[in-house]
């Protein structure tokens, strides 16, 4: 029972996370008309979030790997209810954009430190199952993001419906409390940052990672905008057709790391995710009518389900060596550095074109490559690999 309290937990630390990442999206025209700014900037607006946790990520990474996780993911959740309650109350873009920075840094504190927990606290055998539950709680976050906030606005202000995700904080500042176990440093050394890097297959595997979660971010970040753009779709309307996707990747990502487990292998589960990517985008290239978008769009929740939290799983087994923590956290960067850039090149990309389809045409070649560079990166299977299967178990819950 206490191992699921504590996957609850972690659950519930990307519900917060995700849902401030997504807050602005479905309302990026009421903001652009709030502040007088054009689709680039709030494009930017967005990606503050990304670019300060793509930041912060590696350090986050090695200081999980040496300090308790439990107490940094407490710190991320205060750092969090400050900073949401600054960015509702925001007067203008400077200070929405400085709190959106801190709404980022605090979104490293619950990331890379929950993912740490999962490998030093897991038997490597539910490690993808696991993992699989707290993806669970990023889909959740985003959909709460596309369609609880959008309501909020529409029937109380802007003001109301971004103090929502400060109600999330306090009691999951509880359960990190009452919960979580400590974890103890795994006691590798400041100088395994570079032979990371000078591990075989690990440049090919962020490369994968980089154009994966580029691609994965035209939708997550524009489709509410294309809904309401080229279909004439409600802020309300739009964000909660945006959340199906939302919804395919809250249920698919238990499934899929079931699926992971049950292979002995992350890497066909990635092969299988990129493959159904480039079929939904290929769709919303070619396609202009909002059924067959949509269908594509909750298609892509299933593939981002085999991949993003598999991705982690995968970084945190295979290049253990210079420590799980830090493996997952370059990895992370990695993603977050490509849906930082996603905000304001596929703003420009729309401000230059005027076509959605554009958008969607850069992010299928994305994808496209994407799997050129996950071929040679080699996995063991678990029956050939160490007993540990990477990192050893620290504590279990």
């Amino acid at each position: 029972m206490r191992k699921w309290l504590a996957v609850s937990v972690l659950s519930a630390n990307l519900v917060l996370h995700n849902i401030q990442r997504m807050a602005p999206t479905p309302l990026f025209d009421e903001l652009r008309v709030q502040w007088n700014v054009d689709y680039t900037t709030v494009g930017a607006l967005y990606s503050s979030y990304l670019i300060a946790y793509a930041v912060m990520l590696s350090p986050m990474g090695l200081l999980a790997d040496r300090v308790d996780n439990k107490k940094l993911m407490m710190v991320g959740t205060v750092l969090n209810l400050g900073a949401s309650v600054l960015f509702a109350l925001a007067p203008n873009i400077a200070v929405a954009m400085l709190s959106r920075v801190v709404l980022g840094i605090s979104g490293a504190f619950l990331w890379a430190p929950s993912v740490r927990y999962v490998v030093a606290c897991f038997d490597q055998k539910s490690r993808g199952q696991v993992m699989g539950w707290v993806q669970f709680g990023a889909g959740l976050g985003q959909v709460l993001a596309l369609t609880l906030i959008p309501a909020a606005a529409v029937h109380a202000g802007l003001v109301a419906a971004f103090l929502l995700p400060a109600a999330v904080s306090l009691p999951l500042l509880a359960g990190q409390g009452l919960w979580l176990q400590s974890t103890l440093s795994s006691g590798k050394k400041l100088g395994a940052v570079g032979s990371l890097f000078r591990t075989g297959g690990f440049k090919p595997h962020l490369t994968f990672v980089f154009l994966a979660f580029l691609a994965n971010y035209a939708i997550a970040g524009w489709l509410p905008t294309y809904l309401r753009r080229d279909f004439g779709f409600g802020a309300v309307e739009a964000g909660t057709a945006s959340s199906l996707s939302a919804m395919a990747l809250m249920v698919c990502s238990p499934l899929a790391g079931k699926l992971s487990d049950w292979l002995g292998a992350r890497k066909p589960v990635l092969q299988a995710g990129s493959a159904l990517s480039i079929l939904c985008f290929a769709i919303m290239v070619f396609s202009h009518n909002s059924g067959l978008v949509v269908l594509a769009a909750l298609m892509k929740g299933a593939a981002s389900a085999l991949t993003t939290p598999i991705a982690m799983m995968f970084a945190g087994e295979v290049f253990a060596g210079a420590g799980a923590g830090l493996a997952v956290a370059l990895t992370s960067t990695t993603g977050q550095i490509a849906s930082s850039i996603s905000g304001p090149l596929f703003g420009y990309t729309l401000d230059a074109t005027g076509s959605f389809a554009a958008v969607w045409g850069v992010a299928l070649a994305c994808t496209v490559g994407s799997m050129a560079f996950l071929t040679p990166v080699q996995e063991r299977r678990w029956a050939e690999a160490s007993p540990e299967g990477g990192e050893a178990t620290l504590s279990r819950p």
